[in-house]
C-alpha cells in the first residue's frame, strides 16, 4: 500500500516548503542579532565581505574553465576523427570510380 505518485509530490514538496521557512527564520534570527565589533573587528570583516566572493568566483571560474576545455579538446578529438573517417569513405568511392587516389589527394 504505497503512497501514489501525487501524494509523494505532496510530500516532498510541503519537505521543501519547510526547509524554506526554517532557512527563512534562520536568516531572520542571524541578520537580527546585534554584536557589537571593535574596528579591528569591523576590519576584518569588511575584508572577507569584500575578498571571499572574489576569491571563489576566481576558483569557480577556473573550474569551469578547465572542465570545458577538457570536454572541447573531447569534442574537437572525436569531430576529428569522424571528418578524417568521412574523408576516407570518399576516397573509397572516388577511388572505386576513377581507379586512382591521386584526384581527391592533390
Amino acid at each position: 500500500n504505497s503512497p501514489t505518485l501525487q501524494e509523494r509530490r505532496r510530500n516532498m514538496w510541503s519537505f521543501f516548503r519547510n526547509v524554506s521557512q526554517g532557512h527563512e527564520k534562520l536568516k531572520k534570527r542571524i541578520h537580527n542579532t546585534r554584536i557589537p565589533l571593535g574596528p579591528k573587528a569591523r576590519t576584518f570583516v569588511t575584508f572577507l565581505y569584500i575578498t571571499l566572493p572574489i576569491a571563489f568566483g576566481y576558483r569557480l571560474m577556473q573550474y569551469t574553465n578547465n572542465y570545458a576545455e577538457k570536454h572541447a579538446r573531447k569534442r574537437i578529438e572525436h569531430l576529428r576523427d569522424e571528418s578524417n573517417a568521412r574523408r576516407e569513405r570518399v576516397m573509397e568511392v572516388v577511388q572505386k570510380k576513377t581507379g586512382t587516389w591521386k584526384m581527391i589527394a592533390s
